[in-house]
């Protein structure tokens, strides 16, 4: 069986962020529709789901890697509030999240050195915080 997938599968688009994001979303919608009993969010939920296994089993690699592409150029800033708060609360009380302004690389730094200069590990830009 698994054999059959694989060979079903190969040359395929297959799954990323955008159609995982499309899925996501659309379940949530039809479940949110349950709760509303509308019937106009189920429809656009099931169109968002359909869409997105379109895309998983497309053969166009080339436009779908665009439309993703273009996806993470448009999220790029709300996925990289999320990491920052994410990062954040792991680091707890002892270290603070800077970012880059060049690279957007995450930088953790420990807290109450007063003013610092920050150099960014991965492009090398220095910068003055107050940790």
């Amino acid at each position: 069986m698994k054999d059959k997938i694989i060979r079903f599968m190969r040359g395929r688009y297959g799954n990323d962020q955008l159609s995982g994001f499309l899925i996501w979303t659309g379940l949530i919608v039809m479940v949110l529709d349950a709760i509303i009993k509308t019937g106009i969010l189920y429809g656009l939920g099931l169109v968002m789901v359909i869409y997105g296994y379109v895309r998983v089993f497309s053969k166009k690699y080339s436009l779908r890697s665009a439309q993703n592409k273009w996806f993470l150029e448009k999220t790029a800033g709300v996925r990289l509030y999320f990491k920052k708060l994410k990062k954040s609360k792991e680091a707890g009380k002892e270290y603070r999240i800077f970012i880059c302004n060049k690279c957007d690389q995450l930088i953790r730094v420990p807290r109450g050195r007063g003013k610092i200069e920050i150099r960014c590990p991965k492009c090398g830009n220095k910068f003055i915080k107050k940790s």
